[in-house]
């Protein structure tokens, strides 16, 4: 149940190749039709034209649309700004027409990496003009003799960018701390895209190794001998996991870890989160010695599925558990039409010591699930939805799902990529007569993913996978 490599960021804002996703020592060729990707040879190209050529001729359309012109220029400034609301709202409404002109010429829904094109195009940090904006403008003030001049990125990072003349506007703003860095340590906007940049060599250099999105499916083998806080003051992933990491790739002592952690985060988010919402969620800590704890995880889909191993790292954190149930419900779950109980295999001390992990996977909404099993449901010891997207993408998927944890009192935690759908998140939640408990949301999440990506459609800011807790209720 692979999943196929979508291209990485360098490959989508053209600094890479998009078909070999090669960009180290190489010379790369815009495309001539869309001028958005680029290929490092002729033979990458006519191998991806057939993917390619639907969305290169709608992207190239819109240059040629005297409406699309009028309806992309309405409200661009005509003078750099660094005023964050005024430049998200605009290059989150040129993303949205883009998209919607793109899907209209397709006659479909843009494809996930279509999308992705349009929701990390490079954009002025302080004008948001585009590429196909500038050459747009020109074409309109008389088709000059010479190419308009092309934004330039960040000679430190690569991965943000500037019309030439703005960048004098532009550096305080890249150069300031940003308030998405994870952990205590403030980075700037440069400092945080030049360790994005080192993640995607990392993933390129593991694609193959570990998993074929590039993706690190790791979790120590140790067994904790007793239930140790996860919400204590100072715990870290470096502190958590760094030691036992090393010892398991290896890594040179010489060498960092840092890299290794944020990759490996990326998934182990999903069990730390689960055993500090329980931990905050319950009264007491009696729910360390079940000897069945069972956890639903609402809205799963491929990611939950494909990194299940990462999910024994709750039983070697309670040595007293016996059997960790998991349900992965949702309707995008794979192969799941008819719902299967999988007992997993599980390490030799776990084996060793009669502790299980039980998976069962239900292809339904959670109110499905719940209607479905009738007087047989049992409530879980947690409900967890990871990153739903309630608040902005799915919200008609949910608030059946949302009333019936809130009628049935079950304990429950919603989280989310960022502030902004953490806090849409938390609205619908109090809207559903839910009652956040005090530190589980809106707010960061301390075992979110260390990982950040650019956000899409904006010139500034970071997201993480779990990075933020919407709400936690009971």
């Amino acid at each position: 149940m692979q999943q196929e490599r979508l291209p990485p960021l360098p490959s989508r804002l053209g600094l890479a190749c998009y078909k070999c996703f090669k960009e180290e020592d190489t010379s790369l060729s815009r495309c001539t039709g869309c001028h958005r990707v680029a290929y490092c040879s002729v033979e990458c190209q006519k191998t991806d034209w057939k993917m390619h050529r639907p969305m290169c001729k709608a992207l190239s359309a819109i240059e040629n649309n005297p409406l699309a012109a009028a309806t992309l220029f309405f409200s661009l400034p005509n003078e750099p700004t660094t005023d964050l609301n005024f430049l998200h709202n605009q290059t989150e409404a040129h993303g949205s027409n883009i998209l919607n002109m793109c899907q209209l010429s397709l006659k479909r829904k843009a494809t996930t990496a279509e999308q992705n094109l349009v929701a990390w195009e490079p954009r002025c940090m302080v004008c948001t003009r585009t590429d196909q904006l500038i050459r747009m403008e020109a074409a309109k003030n008389g088709a000059p003799s010479e190419p308009p001049a092309r934004l330039v990125p960040c000679p430190q990072c690569n991965l943000s960018f500037c019309c030439p003349a703005h960048w004098p506007a532009a550096r305080a703003l890249h150069l300031r701390p940003c308030e998405d860095t994870p952990g205590a340590a403030a980075r700037s906007h440069c400092a945080l895209n030049r360790e994005v940049r080192g993640d995607v060599l990392f993933a390129a250099a593991m694609a193959g190794a570990h998993h074929a999105s590039g993706e690190l499916l790791w979790a120590p083998e140790r067994t904790e001998r007793a239930w140790r806080s996860v919400a204590r003051a100072g715990a870290s992933w470096d502190e958590e996991f760094s030691a036992d990491l090393r010892s398991s790739v290896p890594v040179p002592a010489e060498r960092p870890m840092a890299p290794w952690i944020r990759a490996a985060s990326d998934n182990l988010t999903m069990p730390m989160t689960i055993l500090y919402a329980l931990e905050r969620l319950k009264d007491d800590d009696a729910w360390t010695r079940k000897h069945t704890l069972t956890v639903h995880i609402l809205g799963a889909a491929v990611k939950e599925v494909q990194a299940a191993m990462v999910f024994e790292e709750i039983l070697h954190r309670l040595p007293e558990v016996k059997t960790l149930k998991l349900v992965f419900c949702g309707p995008e779950v794979p192969g799941a039409r008819v719902p299967k109980i999988i007992p997993m295999e599980t390490c030799p001390d776990c084996a060793a010591h009669g502790r299980r992990r039980v998976h069962e996977y239900v292809a339904d909404t959670y109110h499905g699930y719940v209607h479905n099993q009738g007087p047989k449901f049992a409530p879980p010891d947690l409900c967890i939805a990871f990153n739903p997207g309630a608040a902005q993408e799915s919200a008609g998927t949910w608030p059946a799902t949302r009333a019936v944890l809130v009628a049935r009192k079950i304990p429950s935690v919603f989280t989310a990529y960022g502030r902004e759908e953490a806090d849409g998140e938390a609205a619908l939640l109090r809207a559903a007569g839910a009652a956040l408990l005090p530190g589980m949301g809106p707010g960061r999440n301390p075992w979110g993913s260390s990982k950040v990506i650019p956000a899409p459609n904006k010139v500034y800011g970071f997201y993480a996978v779990n990075g933020w807790l919407a709400g936690g209720f009971k």
